[in-house]
């Protein structure tokens, strides 16, 4: 998800499943009616990488009606003799753009096997990256004066009515774009793409929300995929309550695993502390007073120091910066500067995660209960999981969510493999058993390492990855 996945290469009811249901009770796809022109390519980048533009329906539901432009690259197959195909990638968010780690990152992104083979091409969801319009809002999603775990009814009336705001700014600097950023209708842009492709099916590799974009695409359109891998897997049927305490549950066991890996590791900065001691005192001081950071005047936050901490332990390539950090920031003279950046999530986040994982609290108990709940599951870092951000930060939100919570059952498909890890605290995962639950014939590969998806954290299931994907019946 958006808050860890950036750092990866530096150091996701019933509307989906009624759309799909429309569709095999013989409903026409809107998609199949709309004339595709494909992209006019050209070179983006020094590696080869060419990039394009689509022309789409703003909404669907009018494929005659006005439209955007949704902003497509490709990498060709190094070795056409033998190209499979197109790999369709998504690196999740949501509202990761696919570009820049064709553009700037592929020999580290994708192994060689799948740049030999396969077209690989990234698509900008509607709204994000370099397709047209984007999604903007008028206001940042979180206020550092406005707490996302209120403990009075005024403070919940604040974070109702400050949520609202952003929403009906969002909307004024967005426009109609705004009410159609969810999953569903990305997934018809991916069929606008495969159709523009000129391929008779393409193959996935979706990331974190990706996986979920992925599960849809197959749901919607399950003829057209030839091998999909849904990695770092997102379960749509958690609903809000569930989905943050997983998060909070496996990020307080990654927190322990960080700290025996720091007590282990000469070069630790925090070795030889109690580490669970000192970072519960940290934000202790840090929520009588910012923590001084250079290069910010107002200092550290609970949320930034919190949620910057999530991000990072959710990553183990990234554990020594953690430790680096939150040594300066415990030091005599404190520099929490590792942590003095916003804590919001950006409008494309904010915008999308509100149409498909709509807050479902029931008011300022129902809120109160769940912070209470949280905690008990996370005493050391306190509930501060990208989960929370998305329930306490759609509360109040005034666009209807086009995607809410629901099922997504893939039939029809062929075996899609969905990959789960035991101690991956951004989508945990019990998601990822009960995603490939809704997979007909699905093949549930688990991993026991710490990290955000295997892809980026366990080459050996990276490997099993690829090789599904060059050949899905192996």
């Amino acid at each position: 998800m958006r808050r860890v996945l950036a750092l990866a290469l530096t150091g996701a009811v019933m509307a989906t499943a009624v759309t799909g249901a429309a569709q095999a009770a013989g409903n026409p796809d809107p998609v199949a009616s709309f004339r595709v022109t494909p992209p006019e390519w050209r070179p983006c980048a020094g590696n080869g990488t060419e990039c394009g533009s689509l022309r789409v329906p703003l909404d669907w539901a009018n494929p005659g009606g006005a439209r955007i432009t949704v902003a497509v690259s490709r990498l060709k197959a190094a070795d056409p003799a033998h190209r499979i195909g197109s790999l369709l990638f998504n690196p999740g968010g949501p509202g990761d753009p696919a570009a820049p780690y064709l553009k700037e990152s592929a020999d580290l992104m994708f192994p060689k096997d799948l740049r030999d083979r396969f077209d690989i091409v990234g698509v900008d969801a509607r709204g994000v990256g370099d397709s047209v319009p984007v999604i903007a809002c008028e206001k940042p999603t979180m206020d550092p004066k406005v707490t996302q775990f209120p403990r009075t009814r005024a403070e919940y009336d604040r974070l109702v009515a400050y949520n609202r705001d952003v929403g009906e700014g969002c909307r004024r600097a967005t426009g109609p774009l705004i009410d159609h950023v969810d999953t569903v209708s990305v997934a018809r842009d991916l069929e606008a793409v495969r159709i523009a492709l000129g391929t008779e099916k393409v193959s996935w590799l979706g990331l974190s929300y990706g996986s979920l974009l992925g599960a849809t695409y197959a749901q919607l359109y399950p003829d057209r995929v030839r091998a999909a891998v849904l990695d770092g897997a997102v379960d749509h049927t958690t609903r809000s309550r569930r989905m943050a305490l997983d998060e909070a549950r496996v990020e307080e066991t990654v927190f322990g695993k960080f700290a025996a890996w720091c007590q282990s590791t000469e070069d630790c900065a925090l070795r030889g502390k109690d580490i669970a001691a000192e970072y519960r005192a940290l934000l202790d001081r840090a929520s009588r007073a910012p923590i001084p950071a250079a290069g910010s005047p107002d200092g550290a936050t609970v949320p930034q120091i919190a949620y910057a901490g999530y991000s990072l332990l959710a990553l183990p390539r990234n554990w020594s910066t953690l430790a680096t950090g939150l040594a300066k920031a415990i030091a005599p003279s404190p520099d929490a500067g590792l942590f003095a950046h916003p804590a919001a999530s950006d409008p494309s986040y904010r915008a999308i995660t509100c149409h498909d994982f709509p807050s479902d609290v029931r008011g300022y108990r129902d809120l109160l209960s769940r912070q209470e709940e949280i905690r008990r599951a996370a005493p050391i870092t306190r509930g501060f999981v990208e989960a929370w951000d998305v329930q306490s930060g759609c509360l109040g939100w005034p666009i209807r969510a086009a995607n809410p919570w629901g099922p997504t059952p893939v039939r029809g498909a062929p075996p899609l493999l969905v990959v789960s890890g035991k101690n991956d605290p951004a989508t945990p995962y019990p998601w990822g058993v009960g995603l490939a639950a809704q997979i007909q014939g699905s093949k549930l590969l688990t991993w026991d390492g710490v990290g955000h998806t295997a892809w980026f954290n366990d080459p050996g299931t990276q490997a099993r990855e690829v090789a599904y994907l060059l050949d899905p019946a192996r």
